[in-house]
């Protein structure tokens, strides 16, 4: 079965069916109109003058016959348009790398390989018996070649992107600062304690999902995935992990301890969001199966605070 035979469309999908449809009927009906009212003309003057027979017919009748069938072949091609058109499918248009779109103000780079690997590796490891994103298997999947990443030009570096990001947000539900290893992490967590400025900046911005959205249990597998959080992943406070984050926040970093088995399986089960770096073909895998073909993505932008205009949420 085609993909035109199980696509439905949405309500806005319909809405902007009808739009085209109506805007190629109008565009038609004047062409036509034009067309055919030049074409009957033509043949009025030459069939009952004699001027026309004369000058018209006599000199110009190639030219003449070929308008008139040119003009038919118009009309005909422009009704069949109007017949043959669809409603079409709407969405993130991430299917393939022309067509990714980022963030506003963010950049497009490729993911390090051996970022790829990590992710790769806890997808196919991970704790429960079934892949998390099972569409991406490999590390040549073309879903997994870029992402998207703040542009700190613009936002700055991220200890002023998670302090604006906070000064805006609800303060009931802060952003976090995310570290390579846990030993970071906890001396970032005490200086911010003891009240001074730390000169460990964050590599990540990350926020915990609120659970009772629509939409809680896909991002909560976009955030694992993308996270590599796994009690499964030997590695995962490993110097040379270049993608598991660690959050200086104190219901993640184990109150008295450093048991890091603690701390993965809260990663496991907690998953919070990257907010500064996003894959936007793997949220549009899960968008696609949603109403609106966006609603994924949608939700990562309002959890994460992330201007996203090129996605058209509601």
């Amino acid at each position: 079965m085609s993909e035109a035979e199980v696509f439905k469309p949405n309500e806005k999908e319909l809405k902007l069916f009808e739009q085209e449809k109506m805007d190629l009927y109008k565009g038609t009906f004047v062409v036509c109109l034009v067309y055919g009212l030049s074409a009957f003309l033509l043949l009025v003057v030459i069939l009952f003058t004699e001027w026309g027979k004369e000058y018209i017919y006599d000199k110009f009748a190639p030219a003449v016959i070929t308008y008139i069938l040119g003009s038919l072949v118009i009309i005909i091609y422009l009704l069949n348009a109007i017949y043959s058109i669809r409603p079409r499918r709407l969405g993130t248009d991430m299917d393939s790398d022309q067509n990714i779109i980022c963030p506003d103000y963010w950049k497009l780079e490729k993911v390090p390989d051996a970022l790829k690997t990590e992710i790769m590796d806890n997808n196919i490891n991970n704790s429960s018996s079934k892949k998390i994103i099972p569409q991406i298997n490999r590390e040549a999947n073309a879903n997994l070649q870029y992402r998207c990443v703040y542009d700190n030009n613009v936002y700055g570096n991220t200890g002023d992107l998670l302090r604006m990001k906070n000064s805006l947000a609800d303060t009931a539900e802060p952003y976090y600062a995310g570290f390579n290893n846990l030993n970071n992490a906890s001396n970032h967590y005490v200086a911010q304690v003891a009240g001074t400025n730390s000169t460990i900046m964050p590599e990540y911005i990350i926020k915990e999902p609120k659970k009772q959205s629509e939409h809680y249990q896909e991002l909560k597998k976009y955030a694992k995935f993308v996270g590599a959080y796994s009690t499964s992943n030997a590695n995962i406070f490993a110097a040379n992990n270049s993608n598991v984050l660690k959050v200086s926040a104190p219901e993640y970093l184990v109150s008295g301890t450093t048991q890091r088995s603690n701390v993965w399986k809260k990663y496991e089960n907690d998953a919070p969001l990257i907010c500064n770096v996003v894959y936007p073909q793997v949220l549009g895998l899960l968008d696609n199966d949603t109403r609106g073909k966006n609603e994924v993505s949608c939700e990562y932008a309002k959890e994460c605070g992330v201007s996203w205009s090129a996605l058209k949420c509601k």
